[in-house]
């Protein structure tokens, strides 16, 4: 009976411990290539669209073919950093160019951005899933992820053997 109910809770740490890998595989597939129709994901480091997307959050993008007031949008700033922000005015001057905010920031950004800045609307958001993704790039995420699994699986084996 003893054994029957380890054998259970093995088998159930395991299965949990391989969907937590399929998350952050996919994770990490959609952050690096725009698959899926065209969504990619991407982390959240920083605090300037709180509460509304906070550090730690995912994000799902979308390019579109046009962007709005109020929409939040991920875009390369003039320093090459990506950055996540409210569109706050769609200024026409022949093409559109776009002033944005962070929620949690008190003045606009200093710089107008072009559509072709913009790598996507925001669509959806995971809170506190990044937590878990780094964790995973760490050494005890590397341990607990891998070598405890292992290790569980081997024991799991073990108890076949013996039976």
């Amino acid at each position: 009976m003893k054994i029957c109910f380890m054998r259970l809770i093995l088998s159930f740490i395991n299965w949990l411990v391989i969907l937590g890998i399929t998350i952050v595989g996919v994770y990490i597939v959609a952050s690096h290539f725009s698959l899926f129709g065209g969504f990619r994901s991407l982390l959240v480091q920083s605090g300037s669209m709180e509460p509304s997307i906070m550090t730690g959050d995912i994000i799902v993008i979308q390019s579109r073919s046009d962007y709005q007031i109020n929409d939040v949008v991920t875009f390369t700033n003039s320093s090459n950093l990506i950055v996540t922000h409210r569109i706050v005015e769609v200024k026409n001057a022949g093409t559109k160019r776009y002033m944005t905010k962070g929620d949690a920031n008190r003045s606009e950004d200093e710089d107008e951005i072009s559509k072709d800045q913009i790598m996507g609307k925001v669509v959806f958001v995971a809170p506190k899933l990044g937590y878990f993704v780094a964790f995973t790039k760490t050494m005890p995420g590397l341990i607990i992820l891998v070598m405890i699994p292992a290790l569980i699986y081997i024991l799991d084996e073990l108890l076949k053997m013996k039976k």
